[in-house]
């Protein structure tokens, strides 16, 4: 009587492990595909002059405030996005913290959200960082940023984020130290972890308040409200 031969289950274990390491493998190299992804949108301009003072901020957006902030009433300031996104290429980049080098951010301005994105490099590693929002004025007159999702290239990171810039703020904002008069640590503080703030504005000796804000494709239309003698900010 011939002994009955138990099947070879090698043969089949191997076929798992080799499977099992393929879809390590395969969804390794989507996340690479997806974080290395550059946004369309995300296209840095070099200006012709990049020492110099932006002509947007210095012609164009800076007279359009001091003429009406004087006037003491509100008035509408007209902020373009290629008037922001020359403003930024003028600033030193790339900027450190914590380890990362974050180089110049691009802006776009639309209806349905509003994103900013720059590069991001950590130890070797780049990748375009999107913050996507849509910045909102609420019952109380706060400005909420909105911050729905964050990306990093295609990649959808917003838990990870929310929890980073909780840390963030836990380690580097300490509400002790922050001086009532001065509202623009709060304003920081509330903007990292997607809270709503009280829009004020201090440029040189004005103060302005945002009370109107609509997103429009480009640009961003804002109501501003002076404020005379705000607290910590003259007699």
């Amino acid at each position: 009587m011939e002994t009955e031969k138990k099947p070879d289950r090698k043969p089949k274990r191997l076929r798992r492990w080799l499977a099992g390491i393929g879809g390590v493998l395969l969804a390794a190299a989507a996340v690479i595909i997806l974080i290395g992804y550059n946004p369309r949108d995300y296209a840095p301009i070099v200006p012709d002059n990049p020492h110099e003072v932006s002509p947007y901020l210095t012609h164009k957006l800076g007279p359009d405030f001091y003429n009406n902030v004087q006037l003491d009433e509100p008035f509408e300031l007209i902020v373009d996005q290629a008037g922001v996104n020359d403003i930024f290429s003028r600033c030193p980049w790339p900027m450190e913290a914590e380890g990362f080098s974050i180089y110049m951010p691009v802006v776009t301005f639309s209806p349905e959200r509003t994103v900013l994105m720059a590069q991001v490099d950590y130890k070797g590693f780049s990748s375009v960082l999107s913050l996507v929002g849509q910045p909102s004025l609420d019952a109380e007159g706060k400005l909420n940023l909105n911050i729905q999702s964050v990306y990093l290239g295609a990649l959808p990171i917003t838990p990870l984020a929310e929890r980073a810039a909780k840390i963030y703020v836990e380690k580097h904002f300490n509400p002790s130290d922050f001086d009532p008069g001065d509202p623009s640590a709060a304003a920081i503080q509330a903007m990292i972890s997607n809270q709503p703030f009280d829009p004020i504005l201090f440029i040189a000796d004005h103060t302005a308040r945002i009370t109107g804000l609509k997103v429009e494709p480009a640009q961003a239309r804002l109501i501003l409200t002076p404020v005379a003698n705000p607290v910590g900010k003259g007699s």
